[in-house]
Parts: C-alpha cells; sequence; structure tokens
C-alpha cells in the first residue's frame, strides 16, 4: 500500500521543496519506491531534483483538468536509484501549471482531480509526497484530499504560527467535505533555525510545542547544505550523507515509515 503525504503550508518560504525532497531521498536511501509530485505552479521541486520542466502535452496541468487522458506513468520522471534498492521519481511541473488553478475552477469534482490520478500508482510506490503550493486553493485541497497524512514546515517566527492557524482551519473543511476519514497531521517540520535561537525563535518553538497531536517532529538549522544540493539536483542524503542535515531527514522519514 502507498502513503501518500502533502507537505504544506500556505505561507511561502518555509522549506517545504526542500522538505519534501530531501524526506523523498531519504526513503529511497533506505530502499523505498519513493514518487515526488511538483504541485507547486512555480515549479521549485523541479528545479531543486535538476530536471527540466514538461513541454508536450503530457503534463500535470492537463492531467488535472482533464484534456489529456493517458497514463500517469508518462507523466513520471526518473530521478535516481540507490544502494539499498530504491528509487526516487518526480512527476515534474510544466509551464502551463501557472494557468492549472484557473482551469480548474471550471471543471467537476475539482478537488478530487490528484485523488483520481494518484490512484493509478497505488501499490507501485511505497511513498508519494507532495510539494504544495503556498496558498489555501484547489490545488492545496487536491493535495489535502489526496493524502494519508501531512508533514507540515514552518519557521520560528510569528507568521508562521498565523499561516498554521489558517492551515489547520483549513485541513478541518477539507476532512469534512471532501475526505472519508480524518488526515493524519504528522507534525511540524522547523525550518530556517538560525543558532543559537533568538529569544524570539524559541519563543515561538515553545507556542508550537502547546498543539497538541501535532509534534516538532525536527528543528533544521539554516544550512548551506540545502542550497548546494539543491544546485546539483541531489538530496541530501546523497549529497552530504554524514551532515547533521541528512541524519535530521532520515528521522523524519522514519516517521513516515511508522505511519505507513
Amino acid at each position: 500500500m502507498t502513503l501518500t503525504t502533502a507537505v504544506t503550508n500556505q505561507k511561502g518560504g518555509v522549506g517545504k521543496t526542500a522538505t519534501t525532497k530531501e524526506v523523498g531521498g531519504a526513503l529511497a536511501e533506505a530502499g523505498r519506491s519513493v514518487l515526488l509530485v511538483d504541485l507547486d505552479p512555480e515549479g521549485h521541486l523541479t528545479g531543486a531534483t535538476g530536471l527540466p520542466k514538461a513541454t508536450g502535452d503530457a503534463n500535470l496541468c492537463r492531467a488535472l483538468i482533464g484534456t489529456w487522458e493517458g497514463s500517469l506513468a508518462d507523466l513520471i520522471t526518473p530521478h535516481s536509484q540507490t544502494a539499498a534498492g530504491g528509487r526516487l521519481d518526480v512527476v515534474v511541473s510544466s509551464p502551463e501549471m501557472l494557468l492549472v488553478v484557473r482551469e480548474l475552477d471550471k471543471v467537476r469534482s475539482r478537488e478530487i482531480r490528484l485523488r483520481r490520478l494518484l490512484s493509478a500508482v497505488d501499490g507501485i510506490y511505497d511513498h508519494v509526497l507532495i510539494d504544495c503550493p503556498p496558498s489555501l486553493d484547489v490545488l492545496t485541497d487536491n493535495a489535502l484530499a489526496a493524502a494519508d497524512g501531512a508533514l507540515v514546515p514552518v519557521q520560528a517566527e510569528d507568521s508562521s504560527i498565523e499561516a498554521l492557524k489558517l492551515l489547520l482551519s483549513q485541513v478541518s473543511a477539507v476532512d469534512e467535505d471532501l475526505r472519508e476519514k480524518p488526515l493524519q497531521l504528522h507534525g511540524l517540520v522547523v525550518n530556517l533555525l538560525r543558532r543559537p535561537p533568538s529569544i524570539l525563535a524559541r519563543s515561538v518553538l515553545d507556542i508550537y510545542q502547546q498543539y497538541e497531536d501535532l509534534p516538532v517532529l525536527a528543528t533544521v538549522p539554516l544550512s548551506v547544505t540545502v542550497v548546494e544540493a539543491w544546485r546539483y539536483g541531489r538530496t541530501v542524503v546523497d549529497y552530504a550523507p554524514d551532515s547533521e542535515l541528512a541524519g535530521l531527514y532520515r528521522e523524519l522519514a522514519t516517521v513516515l515509515e511508522e505511519a505507513a
């Protein structure tokens, strides 16, 4: 059975793409077959994996709005294989994704298009990770409706607290309207944390700790390692396997393994 995880927060710049790619890389390193889905119209995940955007008719935008009805396999680009037998594949973005929200507004069952699309790989991959856009629009609804659970990247800033409140409200609405059972919130990933943490950052971390059933799974420090791996289209566990960050992403991968 495939475990599908949305990596989501309506606030931009909190590390959604890095979390998606690096946790996916850690799962592949452990021997799992992993599919990453670039649902953000800006296409940052596609760039972070060093893959080209789709340019033909077979692309995620057209698959979601129903103007292309081919196999999902035609949308998947291989990224890498690991010594443990794992693999990392990507549903890449395309220039047309910038239009997808407007086009989805014109179709029926617009919030469950991604769930229908991903049903084709159920049981083929061990994990599917969805890199969500920084918004609470129909694309995020699609991700929340398609996923079994969610990782929520945040920063130790007041603005992230407010964004988290909005996201949790959105999750509740999707649970009520589009899901048979509630989305499992795996927890928070605090990214880009400067060391030593400021008084403000520590106070925000204290607030995060007060959320019941939403644990802080990791605090990921601000590091050039993520940026360097991104530049070369590699995962951190491959680029810097002995780094602190690689260890943190392996711990996050274990959280998803235990939830599967």
